[in-house]
């Protein structure tokens, strides 16, 4: 019926041409349609035609060469030393699930190249994209290029590498995927994610942005770019930038994402300049800035935030262990303070450490460290008069006075300096000697006011936080090396002798506070086995000279360990340091005086930072003026109502990680049984850089489940993939929010 009413209206040429297309069907119809093929590719293959394992291709591009649009090409485990270009439309390209064929598919690009150049429809799966060897920081090279063709990424990993994504017109949409370890270097503010999509959307689905140092993800243009249950970690700088005059028609829209130790070098975590890209967050937990600096600004220009998640919530399930924290009060002069704190916090089960500059401390102090004590808390050596510990040079002289030839020379009786002598030609005056262990001249101040008075001198204190407090005694490194110097017309530096300061500073100590304090409930001497670094000061030889006191734990800043197994500034990758922990004052990680909910939400976020790279770190603070009872009390409460939580003293995560890792040398240690995936920065053997890829080896998921070989991970961060919450495994659909 159809053919007739067709034929009545087109006449006697559109009847014979009708025919003719009638014809030409029949035949067509008897032609069987071509069936998609596979291409095998074996790293290490000796070649072939590519068509089985035997005859694999040994080079992924081979693949990509031989390949017709619905063919696969299934690419066997390996190092692949090539920087690939897609060719046509319409081809997957997936790693081995197969045994034998199922280890990790690395595609690694040479210097100046891009491990992925991608200009068509295609799919990728399962692959890492390694552009580690690139050190061509053109703006314009990345490990994975995507010039057009909106190609998908299914459990991918891109990076490491100096830029790691350029999404060019036609977009791209990754699921599952691994984009990390931006490798341009500290202070480099620039796009390490470059969206420039033109008209074309853009969608991340459950991926992972990790480790991006001081890059940011920068949207130059889309019609649309969407993060959908992503998590975002390690960007020192701004996590989402959107520079003046970008359109994105359909908006940026993050959902049910974790933002987790960001911003702390940023303007804001994001940052829209534009008024034609509107940003949206819905059901999101964006924690301020970073967990070392919690208030400053979150969001810059158009974004609104949309349902966002109360504090605590969610509690979030990051490893089989609790993440340790310590809470502390520093300085004698505090030690009365701290009885109250450390009541606070003994009332919610938590115990705390107190910090005392030794010599410093009175009789009533001697007598607040004890009741700190006698509550089970901890008293931590910090120097004997709170000096700056890693400071060499102590102090200045020059002699400009009437007489010639003037020197000065420290004469020491083994480690110890015991006077100081200085002689000058014809002016008698200038000649005299100074006894270092007299209560006038025992200390490098009084030296220096001594020898100010005497006309042509000119004494100066290296000025550098407590110095001024060093005693005399530990004048001149090299013991008797300061013979003679020449102060005529010009400034000596005088330098300290290491062996005495430092058996001044923080053997002492520990002495001290032994014989003045005993534990709780006996007449048994106080055991001192923990250290805090005055004004956050360490180096290479003061943390050599507080494990030869005798400390087995000590405290230090920013740049201490955190992560227990994982990397952290200055450190071996998978060391972590017992006497190098990381610390920050509360009062500048979530500021002062704060509502409660704000505190909660802040408080809230660095938790789950904690909980999320398995850290073992401090919070601490001096007086009240610093950080008062009221605000130590909402804190406190806070940190005990989060059972994922656990508190110690310095002395209890000492003991924490000498249970549960392997020594590696005196106070560092390496882990052995906790997960590898707490780790914050992952090593090239961590889970993080594999996710995505098939695991080579059986693994065990957090929930004690054996994954076996050939598994992909469940969503890139953790192993596993079990939607049920009632598992004791942290699943990336779990820590993702997923409803």
């Amino acid at each position: 019926m159809i053919i007739r009413r067709v034929v009545y209206g087109l006449g006697h040429v559109g009847l014979a041409t009708l025919f003719l297309i009638l014809a030409a069907s029949l035949v067509l119809s008897q032609i069987v349609p071509a069936q998609a093929a596979t291409w095998y590719v074996q790293a290490g293959s000796s070649g072939g035609g590519g068509t089985s394992w035997a005859t694999a291709f040994a080079t992924v591009q081979e693949g990509l060469n031989a390949a017709a649009s619905g063919d696969v090409v299934e690419v066997g485990g390996g190092l692949y030393a090539e920087a690939l270009q897609s060719v046509r439309a319409g081809v997957t390209v997936a790693g081995s699930t197969a045994a034998g064929h199922n280890a990790q598919v690395v595609i690694r690009a040479g210097d100046g190249q891009e491990a992925l150049r991608v200009g068509h429809q295609t799919v990728w799966k399962g692959l890492t994209f390694d552009g580690s060897a690139n050190t061509n920081t053109s703006t314009t090279l990345a490990v994975v290029h995507i010039t057009a063709g909106s190609p998908l990424f299914e459990a991918c990993a891109i990076g490491p590498g100096l830029r790691l994504l350029i999404v060019g017109p036609g977009g791209a949409a990754f699921s599952r995927c691994t984009i990390q370890e931006a490798r341009l270097g500290n202070r480099v503010y620039t796009k390490v994610v470059d969206v420039s999509a033109g008209n074309s959307p853009v969608t991340f689905d459950y991926c992972l942005f990790g480790d991006m140092e001081y890059g940011s993800i920068y949207v130059n243009s889309a019609s649309q770019v969407d993060f959908n249950n992503c998590l975002l970690a390690g960007f020192a700088a701004d996590i989402l930038y959107v520079p003046p005059g970008v359109v994105v028609s359909g908006g940026i829209h993050l959902t049910n994402c974790l933002a987790l130790g960001n911003g702390f070098a940023a303007t804001a975590l994001v940052e829209n300049a534009s008024t034609t890209a509107p940003v949206t967050l819905t059901n999101c937990l964006m924690q301020d800035k970073s967990p070392v600096e919690m208030t400053g600004t979150r969001y810059v220009g158009d974004v609104t935030e949309v349902s966002p998640l109360v504090p605590g919530s969610p509690q979030l399930t990051h490893a089989r262990r609790a993440a340790l924290l310590n809470l502390g009060i520093d300085d004698a002069a505090n030690a009365s303070f701290a009885t109250q704190v450390a009541a606070l916090a003994n009332s919610s089960g938590i115990k705390i450490t107190l910090a005392l500059d030794a010599a410093d401390a009175t009789s009533q102090d001697w007598a607040d460290a004890q009741m700190v004590v006698n509550g089970g808390n901890e008293v931590a050596g910090h120097s004997s008069r709170h000096v700056y510990l890693p400071e060499t040079k102590l102090m200045t002289l020059r002699y400009a006075g009437q007489g010639t030839g003037a020197t000065v020379t420290v004469t020491s009786s083994g480690t110890m300096a015991t006077t100081l002598d200085v002689a000058a030609t014809g002016d008698p005056a200038a000649t005299f000697s100074l006894d270092l262990a007299d209560s006038a001249t025992d200390t490098i101040g009084k030296v220096c006011d001594v020898i100010n008075a005497k006309a042509g001198f000119t004494c100066g204190v290296i000025s550098i936080a407590g110095t001024t407090y060093t005693s005399a005694r530990v004048l001149s490194r090299d013991l008797n090396a300061v013979s003679g110097v020449s102060i005529q017309g010009v400034t000596a530096t005088l330098l300290r002798n290491d062996a005495q300061f430092f058996a001044d500073e923080i053997t002492a100590p520990k002495i001290l506070i032994e014989s003045e304090l005993t534990a709780p409930g006996s007449a048994t001497p106080y055991a001192c086995t923990s250290f805090v670094y005055p004004f956050l000061g360490t180096d290479a030889a003061v943390l050599a000279a507080t494990a030869a006191a005798g400390y087995t734990a000590a405290r230090s800043g920013y740049d201490g360990s955190y992560a227990m197994g994982g990397l952290y500034a200055g450190t071996t990758p998978g060391d972590y340091d017992t006497l190098d922990i990381w610390a920050v004052k509360p009062g500048d990680v979530f500021g002062r005086n704060l509502d409660a909910a704000t505190l909660a939400r802040r408080v809230s976020a660095f938790l789950e930072w904690a909980k999320f790279t398995g850290a073992a770190v401090s919070l601490f603070s001096h007086g009240a003026n610093e950080y008062d009872l009221t605000e130590w009390s909402a804190l406190l409460a806070l940190i005990a109502a989060d059972d994922q939580i656990q508190t110690a003293t310095l002395a209890g995560i000492r003991q924490y990680v000498a249970q549960n890792a392997q020594s590696q040398s005196g106070s560092t240690f390496v882990r052995t049984v906790w997960p590898s995936v707490a780790d914050y920065r992952p090593i090239p053997a961590s889970p993080l850089l594999l996710a995505g890829a098939a695991y080579s080896t059986a693994k065990t998921d957090f929930g004690g489940t054996v994954v076996a070989a050939g598994t992909l991970p469940s969503v890139g961060l953790y192993q596993g993939a079990s939607l049920n919450p009632a598992r004791a495994m942290p699943a990336i659909d779990l820590l993702l929010l997923l409803q």
